[in-house]
């Protein structure tokens, strides 16, 4: 049986401390949230990262020093290979893109996140709306306050 595999995603050097003290748990537990949404008792086996995902960071200088940089919002794009087992489909082999993005990283309070588990598509595919995902959770908010 396959074993999870998160190298790609923990190998390259970037900062990934948006998504807390293990952040191929934090994607694992993403995926299985986004799994679960549609079939309830959706039991993933394993996950690999394919590729090195794709990265974006934003942040503005800090205000009283501008030597420092607060980050705002992150996001990546990590391509999987995923075997998951529900009670009435059996076992399944999926291929896609599972996708965050937090914003407000340097006000947690008002931190927002978001996934997106796109199925059947490559990286090129996803890193090109990462840039535009990264922005729609500020959208998000001031369409539900009209």
């Amino acid at each position: 049986m396959p074993q999870d595999d998160f190298s790609k995603l923990t190998g390259p050097d970037h900062w990934l401390g948006w998504l807390g003290d293990d952040p191929a748990r934090a994607i694992r537990k993403g995926i299985e949230e986004s799994l679960r949404a549609q079939v309830e008792d959706s039991v993933v086996e394993w996950v690999k990262i394919l590729e090195t995902p794709r990265f974006l960071t934003g942040g503005r200088r800090h205000s009283e020093d501008e030597q420092v940089m607060l980050v705002t919002r992150a996001a990546l794009a990590a391509p999987f290979a995923l075997s998951v087992r529900t009670t009435q489909h059996g076992r399944s082999v999926l291929l896609g893109v599972f996708s965050w993005a937090a914003v407000n990283l340097s006000r947690p309070e008002t931190r927002k996140d978001r996934h997106w588990f796109d199925l059947g598509v490559g990286l090129d595919w996803a890193g090109e709306r990462l840039q535009r995902r990264i922005y729609e959770i500020d959208g998000e908010d001031r369409a539900a306050k009209r």
